[in-house]
């Protein structure tokens, strides 16, 4: 099982998934492939190209005739890339939704997805840390250019890489320079060791500490999940509480997310069971009751597709959460990643229909995509209870000429 974590489990996702093989080191480069995938262009309605089906899950059955073409997208979708199931929303400024579901929430006993399972979110939980440290920064209650290292109990001054130097600003946009906690074996081993042991942010410290720096920081942009759980050491620090309370108070209850929260155990009856290719034979098994990451700042969240989309009209349309200004700081102050740029817990891309903020993400048995697009007001959220076994391109760029038309 150790082998199996090290190769499956990271938080920080790829919306353009490479094949089972090839997973490692990929997977950690989470802004280039996403700026990628959101460029290509493909239309509405139209399956993937046809792919070596090497990899399968189990057969779905067909949506009915006549149904939702959202449904029947997605169903193509899911049935080309080899998942168990997900969930599609498509939302509008307007507080109006779409939302489609295929596949199996679970198996033995089967039951079909349905648009209101939870799901691992993985990685775009790092859009909501970013939201709650500018919410600190807009109460004066920290400053953007405070050192990290402030923030750290006192046995770990000194020891963690750049930590005097490196500003909550460059934590924001993965420009710190601190080495990712996920490099080497070690938080596998303890994983694969104790599968429920509900890590903590202040927990993961030891794992960051002692390590050499990537770089300089603010002088370039490399993904590192330390990043955001440094964060999470932080809020916790400087609210005095657990980080689950603190996204309740200033994001989920706000915003309305009902069916929102970190993971925990005993897993909810509304959460999908995640399914992985755990033991790299071609086929998926339940993984659903491992603890990778449920309490931490860089990918612990559950949420729901609709729950999602509230989550985008709360932040991009209703200022619940962030001020115009806030905001429009967390979206220009970038910093060059690949094929786009990496803002404040959000990546930045652009494509033939206008400029596009989001995150992608990734859990043991989950993946997840979440796109904005502030020309048009309107929010993609796709989650799956698997990773994709076969080579595919993102859903939200498969959709783009559906949603809006040809390009300009």
């Amino acid at each position: 099982m150790l082998t199996i974590l090290r190769g499956h489990f990271n938080q920080s996702g790829t919306v353009f998934v490479p094949k089972n093989a090839r997973l490692g080191a990929q997977m950690r480069k989470e802004g280039g492939a996403f700026l990628l995938a959101i460029c290509l262009i493909f239309v509405w309605g139209v399956a993937a190209p046809a792919l070596a089906q090497t990899k399968t899950a189990p057969s779905k059955p067909a949506p009915k005739s006549g149904s939702d073409p959202l449904t029947t997208f997605l169903h193509q979708y899911v049935e080309q890339a080899g998942l168990p199931g997900a969930v599609l929303g498509v939302g509008y400024d307007t507080g109006a939704m779409r939302l489609a579901a295929t596949g199996y929430a679970s198996v033995r006993p089967d039951e079909g997805m349905t648009t209101d399972r939870q799901f691992y979110i993985g990685s775009l939980t790092k859009m909501m840390t970013a939201v709650v440290t500018l919410q600190l920064a807009s109460e004066k209650r920290i400053d953007l250019s405070d050192k990290i290292g402030k923030f750290l109990p006192k046995e770990f001054q000194g020891r963690i890489a750049n930590a005097d130097t490196a500003t909550l600003r460059d934590l924001l946009r993965n420009s710190s320079g601190i080495p990712d906690y996920l490099d080497g074996e070690f938080f596998f081993q303890l994983v694969g060791r104790d599968p429920k042991h509900g890590w903590r942010n202040i927990e993961l410290l030891p794992l960051i500490a002692d390590h050499d720096a990537y770089f300089k920081p603010g002088s370039t942009y490399a993904s590192s999940n330390s990043n955001f759980i440094l964060l999470g050491v932080m809020i916790e620090a400087v609210e005095g509480d657990h980080i689950e309370a603190v996204f309740n108070r200033r994001i989920f209850e706000p915003a309305e997310m009902t069916n929102t929260a970190f993971g925990r155990f005993p897993r909810p009856a509304l959460l999908a069971r995640g399914f992985d290719d755990a033991n790299d034979d071609g086929q998926l098994e339940d993984v659903t009751d491992y603890d990778v990451g449920d309490q931490l700042a860089d990918g612990g969240v559950m949420s729901t597709a609709e729950d999602l989309i509230k989550f985008a009209r709360a932040l991009f349309v209703d200022g619940v959460l962030l001020g115009p200004n806030a905001l429009k700081r967390a979206t220009t102050d970038t910093i060059f990643a690949g094929n786009g740029s990496y803002g404040y817990g959000l990546m930045i891309g652009s494509t033939d229909w206008g400029p596009v903020w989001g995150h992608d993400g990734i859990y043991f048995g989950y993946s997840a995509e979440f796109s904005w697009f502030p020309e048009q007001k309107t929010a993609v959220v796709f989650l799956a209870n698997g990773r994709a076994l076969n080579e595919v391109p993102s859903v939200t760029s498969m959709m783009m000429t559906g949603l809006f038309g040809k390009p300009d």
